[in-house]
């Protein structure tokens, strides 16, 4: 399956949709998808992880550098409505303590 991502500011936040499966492979296209986050540095990033299915660990890694940016800026990232199953690949590799939680 395609990595869809998509990047809308809503209520003054950085709103990132993510459809699809974040694995390896993907990765690499998500790459381009993600990189006008680093041109935001003055709010929150919300990973919206609707239909987000899968996450390896380069997608993990994705989400941390974002975490990193927005952390350097004093801002949050959310990760929002996201999967139990995909919830415990991040709490499983200690990333989620990082993020902010929202439903």
């Amino acid at each position: 399956m395609a990595i869809n991502i998509h990047l809308k500011e809503e209520g003054g936040r950085l709103v990132v949709v993510i459809d699809g499966d974040l694995n390896n492979a993907a990765t690499k296209q998500a790459v381009q998808s993600f990189a006008p986050i680093y041109q935001h540095t003055d709010c929150d990033v919300v990973l919206d992880c609707t239909a987000l299915n899968y996450i390896s660990s380069s997608g993990l890694r994705m989400m941390l550098d974002v975490y990193k940016h927005t952390r350097a800026n004093g801002h949050d990232t959310i990760l929002k409505h996201i999967a139990d199953d995909v919830k415990e690949v991040f709490e499983l590799s200690g990333f989620l303590q990082l993020f902010k939680v929202e439903n």
